[in-house]
């Protein structure tokens, strides 16, 4: 037996599958440095820090797709091509720019009190993928608010992220009783600043791995008026009582993330939480309560043109203020149902597209989608789920790949809960859901 595991027959039949059936081996060759062409916007000491590689040093063919792949992720530019030189020893990076700076409009209309949301930002300010934006909104015969905001959506390396928002907001919503009836309204005169800071758990792990590890804290201070009261139903909310109600939160925070960006297709998971304290003061019920909040989204694409998209949402409130309540419809969570046709501390709701592009060209692409949504709301989990609220329809997309996420959202929703069924419109820009928003 020992004869035959020696001989050059046996050992050949071993070597002769790896040698044909093993992965080859990428071979690493030395960089002295990059050179970047066609970068009109894009800062150059930016994207070196972007990618995260220090130089001189070796890399591999390997590590030359993945450059690729991360800076395709950026979604700042429509086509990536990375090389090494062999003549100069540089890693060369051939762009095409997108254009960044974007108008912001969407609006929600089928019932409640309509929005109408107007503004504009830019994802790649200075060339450093940094987001600077300005909105308008309007809800109904409320006066117009506005939102500021500038965020570093990828910082340290690619690994991070901090950001600041600033709000002043003027609305009415609608509210209903469990027969979607209108009951009355409340008038709101809100403003509050947002900080959070996050940074990388592994700050040593590869820079070109696309999985990111985040943990930080986000900041929140609130101030709400008492507000105008139309609704004897709204007693039910821990309102202001006194001119000025303060809210201040503090949250302990985590992100996980592997997305990839492909031909405006997505692919991987994204998961945030969040968790802590918020106080309230001036309000009926003032005191110190848990904070909780959770969303999830996920991307398949099945195949060239197709995109499987989920998306979660969870929070978990120990008292339904002005700024902890949840209101469930409108613009951003079930389609087909007014905004606020629900609400309460708790809430939770989920999402199902599937898109598919039917037509492309260098300017515009044209998508049809599916989608399915269903969700709840309430003072608790026992009280939300008596009614689940959930909606099924269809819409078209009309994007323009050279412009940073510019796409026009046209969809229609046929709507039903225990005792509700109503149809409704949801138009705008950007999808329905967007796992890296400007807001």
């Amino acid at each position: 037996m020992l004869e035959i595991l020696r001989s050059p027959i046996f050992l050949g039949l071993i070597l002769v599958p790896y040698f044909f059936l093993a992965p080859p081996r990428s071979l690493a060759a030395r960089v002295t440095g990059i050179q970047v062409n066609g970068a009109v916007r894009s800062d150059v000491e930016w994207l070196q820090r972007y990618v995260g590689l220090n130089f001189p040093g070796e890399i591999s063919e390997l590590d030359v797709e993945r450059i690729r792949r991360k800076l395709m992720t950026a979604d700042v530019f429509i086509q990536v091509q990375v090389r090494l030189d062999e003549a100069s020893s540089k890693l060369v990076i051939d762009l095409e720019e997108k254009w960044t700076t974007i108008p912001v409009f969407r609006g929600a209309y089928g019932g409640g009190t309509p929005l109408l949301v107007a503004g504009v930002y830019d994802m790649h300010a200075y060339g450093r993928l940094l987001t600077l934006g300005v909105e308008t909104k309007k809800y109904g015969v409320a006066p117009p608010g506005f939102t500021l905001w500038a965020k570093l959506p990828r910082t340290a390396r690619g690994k991070g992220s901090t950001g600041v928002e600033v709000w002043r907001d003027f609305r009415r919503r609608t509210y209903y009783d469990d027969a979607g009836i209108k009951t009355g309204t409340l008038g709101f005169d809100s403003a509050y600043v947002r900080l959070y800071h996050m940074v990388p758990l592994f700050p040593e792990a590869d820079p070109l791995d696309p999985k990111i590890h985040q943990a930080g804290m986000e900041l929140l201070v609130r101030r709400d008026r008492k507000p105008l009261v139309q609704d004897a139903a709204a007693a039910n909310m821990n309102l202001p009582e006194r001119e000025n109600a303060w809210a201040y939160r503090a949250l302990a925070s985590f992100v996980f993330d592997n997305l990839s960006v492909e031909d405006q297709q997505l692919e991987g998971n994204r998961l945030m939480c969040k968790s802590g304290l918020s106080k309230n003061e001036g309000v009926a019920n003032p005191g110190l309560s848990n904070y909780s909040e959770a969303e999830a989204f996920s991307f398949h694409r099945p195949s060239k043109d197709v995109n499987i998209a989920v998306h979660a949402y969870l929070q978990a409130a120990g008292s339904p203020t002005v700024s902890d309540a949840f209101h469930l419809g409108g613009f951003d969570s079930i389609r087909g149902f007014p905004d606020g046709v629900r609400y309460g501390a708790f809430a939770a709701f989920g999402n199902l597209e599937a898109r598919g592009q039917v037509w492309t060209s260098n300017w515009l692409k044209v998508a049809t989608v599916l989608f399915a949504d269903a969700g709840i709301a309430g003072s608790d989990f026992g009280d939300a789920s008596k009614d689940v609220f959930r909606s099924a329809g269809g819409g078209i997309r009309l994007s323009i790949p050279r412009v940073h996420r510019l796409v026009f959202r046209l969809d229609y929703a046929w709507a039903r809960s225990n005792n509700i069924s109503t149809p409704g419109i949801s138009l705008g820009l950007n999808q329905f859901f967007q796992p890296y928003k400007p807001l």
